[in-house]
């Protein structure tokens, strides 16, 4: 029966890991916060194409590193952090597409939440 060795205690990487984590939890409060209250703003909307996604990466990587960790499923570990990088890569591409060549993040949203209710008024006028 094989069992693998545990890896040498690091103190310092998960210290910085939770610092990291929580710095940017508390960076993408003022974010959504002054998109929510002020509307769009270009700066504000290219800061959140980069901080969402770094903290939804940062996230999901935890929840891998947690239930798929690499000494027990090393092939299926790899495949799937390759592709939470990519995802975050298309991502913030997307981010920085809809930031530059669109209306932005915010009017995006605000737009795709509005959709279904500016739908039904047009079908209530029609009727």
């Amino acid at each position: 029966d094989w069992t693998p060795g545990t890896p040498a205690a690091n103190r310092l990487k998960g210290s910085y890991h939770w610092m990291n984590e929580r710095a940017v939890s508390v960076i993408s409060l003022p974010l959504l916060a002054t998109a929510f209250i002020y509307g769009s703003n270009p700066i504000n909307d290219m800061l959140m194409g980069i901080v969402l996604p770094v903290q939804v990466y940062m996230t999901f990587d935890q929840v891998l590193t947690d239930y798929f960790h690499a000494r027990r499923w090393p092939m299926l570990s790899r495949v799937l952090k390759f592709s939470l990088v990519a995802m975050a890569g298309l991502a913030m591409f997307g981010a920085w597409r809809i930031n530059t060549t669109d209306v932005g993040l915010t009017n995006y949203c605000s737009r795709l939440w509005n959709a279904n209710k500016k739908k039904t008024e047009k079908t209530e006028k029609t009727e």
